[in-house]
């Protein structure tokens, strides 16, 4: 059957009601298998895991096979276990037969998965096309460190046209004298922002509402506030500071971009899962994201056991669904106590929905970010049942003067005290919990800190609470990993949780305390 190929995850549905019945879309799911494995029932993530253990640092998914199926001949690609979800690569045309042809499976194309840190993507949906201005005006822009007045060298710059319509420039940096040049449109009479957004030892500097010069250049010069050690951040103000051996004996995993080993996090363990780098490589890919996740963590739970897997390559900003998915079942089988994941999608993984619940059933509580969509409904994999979801706060004037980090004050709902809510957070009935996550402090690499905002860095907060409440808990953390443990973990984070006053669908329970 001809056509264009494209991956597709296959899951079988739960058989609850008919428990030990093999139906013909489980035997086909079977041979799937045994296809790939050759009988051997050991999945894909513990095989990377042993390999990495032993040496072998080779990317981990099998050799490519072939099944002759109703729908033709598919080429399958990899698998998390027996009876478990698989990838496969065949034509929309083969899906849609083979979906009509076993009713009891669940085949979905792949989807791909981001990081939920609030940044360039979330603001600027409609890029801008400076080539095509034919406009003499221009915008001549110089970020500079507002204290020394030294120039900023590669930081990240925004540059908002239209707030409305999303419509600006993006994914450019500053040369090497902190410099960035554009033109603008002939009709532009005012920029609705300027952001200048270095990834490390800066906080996020901007000016709104910026005149244009009639005509010819006009210039801007950006100071941006360096980040202070002592400076008390939305986390500082919002969670109390940790005690003597908070995290200590907790397990967390931290699904995401990897994890570099920076002061004060106690990395234990390792995987890159992306099934196309090797498994060894589970540091940082870059972007300092997983690390800035990993520091939070760290912050709320000092003593946590850390567990990196990477699911992001470098270089690529999305994830692959059955990365995460591979990741979720290594860090089952690792003992880990609390899974976060900072990383969304609109739509519903299944492979990932899979993972979740069983995660959940054998005792190990899910944490996921909501989302950064301005208040739309949550991503997935919060919006999960088998998923605590956790949306974002902050704390007014948690900043220092020139941070551009109060644009993220959310109007409706007001704020409370000085306590508000994330204007670019995720809200819903799924919403479990709210956590600091406007302007928060930590480590983006192995030397250096910056500041991120995004419900990113709201769920590690609470996964790092829950982590303290769990350490502080010893009959729990050592009660039988079933679904009754990890239920009375979450009755125990709910149990210590405060509403702000936001309301349920913007904070769930509340703030953990």
């Amino acid at each position: 059957m001809s056509g264009k190929t494209r991956k597709y995850v296959i899951v079988p549905e739960d058989n609850v009601f008919n428990e030990g019945m093999e139906t013909a879309s489980f035997r086909l799911f079977r041979s799937m298998h045994q296809r790939l494995f050759g009988g051997r029932g050991a999945s894909i993530a513990s095989s990377a895991a042993q390999g990495a253990e032993a040496g072998d640092l080779s990317p981990t998914r099998p050799p490519l096979r072939i099944l002759e199926t109703e729908a033709g001949r598919i080429r399958l690609i990899d698998s998390i276990g027996e009876d478990e979800a698989s990838l496969v690569r065949m034509t929309p045309e083969q899906a849609f037969i083979l979906q009509r042809a076993y009713p009891g499976l669940r085949i979905r194309p792949e989807l791909r998965l981001y990081p939920l840190r609030f940044g360039q993507v979330n603001i600027i949906r409609q890029q801008a096309k400076p080539t095509a201005f034919r406009s003499e005006k221009e915008l001549a822009l110089r970020c500079v460190d507002a204290a020394s007045g030294k120039p900023i060298a590669g930081a990240q710059v925004v540059v908002v046209l239209n707030r409305r319509r999303g419509f600006g420039i993006s994914d450019v940096r500053t040369d090497a004298q902190g410099c960035f040049r554009t033109a603008l449109p002939a009709g532009q009479t005012r920029i609705d922002a300027i952001i200048c957004a270095p990834l490390a030892g800066y906080w996020p500097g901007g000016v709104q509402d910026v005149e244009v010069a009639p005509q010819g250049v006009t210039e801007v010069e950006l100071p941006v506030p360096p980040i202070a050690d002592d400076f008390p951040d939305a986390l500082a103000r919002m969670v109390a500071p940790s005690g003597k051996g908070d995290g200590e004996g907790i397990k967390v995993a931290v699904i995401d971009t990897g994890v570099d080993p920076a002061p004060g996090l106690n990395l234990v363990k390792g995987l890159n899962t992306t099934g196309t780098e090797p498994a060894d490589e589970w540091f940082g890919n870059g972007t300092g994201h997983g690390t800035h996740v990993a520091g939070i963590i760290a912050r709320v739970a000092p003593k946590v056991a850390l567990h990196a897997y990477r699911v992001f390559e470098k270089g690529d900003g999305g994830a692959s669904e059955f990365a995460i998915a591979r990741a979720i079942r290594q860090a089952v089988e690792d003992g880990c106590d609390i899974i976060n994941m900072s990383l969304g999608q609109s739509s519903e993984p299944i492979s990932i929905s899979r993972e979740v619940r069983r995660a959940r059933a054998l005792g190990v509580v899910c944490v996921a970010a909501t989302g950064n969509d301005g208040m739309a409904p949550v991503s997935y994999p919060a919006r999960s049942a088998a998923v605590l979801g956790v949306s974002a706060g902050g704390v007014l004037d948690a900043w220092p003067e020139g941070a551009i980090t109060a644009r993220n004050i959310a109007a409706d709902p007001a704020p409370v005290g000085e306590r508000f809510f994330a204007s670019f957070s995720n809200i819903g009935p799924e919403v479990d919990f709210i956590g600091p996550g406007v302007g928060i402090i930590s480590w983006v690499d192995d030397t250096s800190k910056g500041v991120m905002d995004g419900t990113s860095m709201a769920c590690p907060a609470v996964a790092g609470l829950i982590a303290r409440l769990l350490s502080r808990t010893p009959g729990l953390l050592s009660a039988e990993r079933n679904q009754q443990r990890s239920d009375d973990i979450i009755r125990m984070a709910n149990e210590h949780a405060r509403p702000i006053g936001f309301g349920k669908e913007y904070e769930g329970a509340g703030l953990i305390e």
